[in-house]
């Protein structure tokens, strides 16, 4: 994976979990000049549970999208998708509602369905 963000410029850091594996391709692939964060665990953290169900829907959405055509592209891709995430997509701690329609916008399903053809 990192192999293929390789050509698309120089990474000045990059995010991931505590996994140790991570450590030495992160540094050969991308380089020493690449700042390497890894997420502190949380004072209560039992799992990634939740990074874990976005990164799946996220990789769900992003293969119909068959690949970024650029970084501007992958920036525009990811942000719309972590706009849709966070305020179109129902969520079940909200009784199924969207974080738009709690503060008070309703999207017909077609508009919801505009956010995720974006892009």
């Amino acid at each position: 994976m990192l192999n293929s963000v390789k050509d698309l410029g120089n990474a000045n850091a990059i995010v991931n979990d505590r996994y140790s594996a991570y450590k030495v391709p992160v540094k050969s692939v991308l380089g020493e000049h690449t700042k390497h964060i890894r997420v502190e665990s949380f004072k209560d953290d039992i799992s990634n549970n939740l990074i874990e169900s976005f990164h799946h829907q996220f990789k769900a959405w992003y293969r119909t999208k068959q690949g970024f055509k650029s970084f501007e592209s992958a920036n525009n891709l990811i942000s719309m998708f972590i706009f849709f995430y966070n305020f179109v997509r129902p969520n079940s701690s909200l009784n199924g509602l969207t974080s738009a329609q709690v503060a008070g916008l309703n999207l017909t399903d077609r508009e919801k369905k505009k956010y995720l053809l974006v892009a």
